[in-house]
């Protein structure tokens, strides 16, 4: 009986595999997108472990996206040392994160919460809640043969591109489909690929391809319309406000019994939605609220000119170069308003008077 030799057969399968990723590969570097890294639950508890670690030089950043593209982690670094500790999440209310490091008895650190006012004063169990809740409760299952499934995927996204899930798998490039919507239903914002990257360190980076076309930002522009239209019309008052603010009390209090450190930032954003979120949340309802019921130092951002001049090209966030400036105009402030040795590398910057603020 012969025994059949599948040898040739082999190598030509692997040659076409070979060859199909290399011209896939090649086929999106072609269309100029930059390296980037799936966002997801193991990235995520990959920091998520590291918290603590954190101290004023090296804080737990919380929030929803805006602290993660307008936070450049490089340049806090270059001043004061060390890169904070990135857990914010897109599109989602950081108070679960904010809950889980209050009721860690480990934790002990510094945290520098983000407010994006319609996500964050969500109500209790909402949409925007649901992802973080989702992290938050898959962190201690986190097991070992997934945390060496994330070195081995890190270090091969750090090469190819075509493994970034969130722009080149099949369900992103699917959505892509001019295929009209069915009436009464809605699949979420779907933003231009070119729209953002995420580094190693969790910070999203908007794209040259996205800062130079003016017709990319004006389509995440109309998803921000979409998401507008398809929200709740009010913000949440009453009681629903008072559980939030107790809830945020209570995580605060129990991080600063351990001897932790809580700031609250509130990032620009500009145009209609700035319009928006005025007419919606109040500062003097959300935002003064809730740092006088906390007793916590907060920075608001049109409190300072030295962070009012920035421009976000879809609204919501800062370009990787405003980013930079921004991040370097924080830090004095963030060291005067609450006193965080933020290291010898600050001391340049606090030759300017820095106005304070309410």
């Amino acid at each position: 009986m012969n025994t059949p030799n599948y040898t040739k057969s082999a190598w030509l399968t692997l040659g076409l595999v070979l060859a199909f990723v290399a011209g896939w590969e090649l086929y999106w570097r072609n269309q100029h997108l930059p390296i980037g890294y799936n966002d997801d639950e193991s990235m995520w508890a990959s920091k998520r472990r590291q918290v603590y670690e954190s101290s004023p030089t090296r804080p737990v950043l919380i929030g929803s996206s805006r602290i993660k593209f307008d936070l450049d982690q490089g340049s806090w670094a270059r001043i004061t040392g060390e890169k904070p500790i990135q857990l914010s999440m897109d599109g989602t209310s950081p108070r679960p994160v904010l809950t889980d490091l209050g009721n860690d008895p480990n934790f002990k650190g510094t945290v520098i919460i983000d407010v994006t006012e319609m996500l964050f004063f969500s109500p209790d169990g909402s949409f925007p809640e649901k992802e973080a809740i989702k992290r938050v409760k898959a962190y201690p299952t986190w097991s070992l043969s997934q945390q060496a499934s994330f070195q081995i995927n890190r270090l091969l996204e750090s090469g190819l591109l075509f493994l970034d899930d969130r722009n080149l798998a099949l369900g992103p490039l699917l959505n892509l489909l001019p295929l009209p919507a069915r009436p009464g239903t809605w699949g979420g914002p779907q933003f231009p690929r070119e729209f953002f990257v995420v580094d190693q360190d969790r910070q999203s980076i908007m794209t040259p391809a996205f800062v130079a076309d003016t017709a990319l930002q004006n389509k995440v522009k109309g998803v921000w319309l979409d998401v507008g239209a398809h929200s709740p019309p009010n913000a949440v008052t009453g009681p629903a406000l008072q559980a939030i603010l107790d809830a945020t009390k209570r995580s605060v209090e129990q991080i600063r019994a351990r001897g932790g450190q809580v700031l609250f930032l509130r990032t620009p954003s500009d145009g209609i939605m700035r319009a928006a979120e005025n007419k919606l949340y109040p500062r003097e309802q959300y935002w003064d609220r809730l740092l006088a019921y906390t007793q916590t130092p907060g920075i608001y951002f049109e409190d300072y000119p030295a962070l009012t001049r920035f421009s976000c090209p879809e609204w919501s966030h800062l370009t990787p170069a405003d980013a930079v400036q921004f991040t370097e105009d924080l830090i004095p402030i963030v060291a005067r308003k609450t006193g965080w040795p933020l290291g010898e590398p600050l001391s340049a910057l606090l030759g300017q008077p820095i106005p304070t603020c309410r």
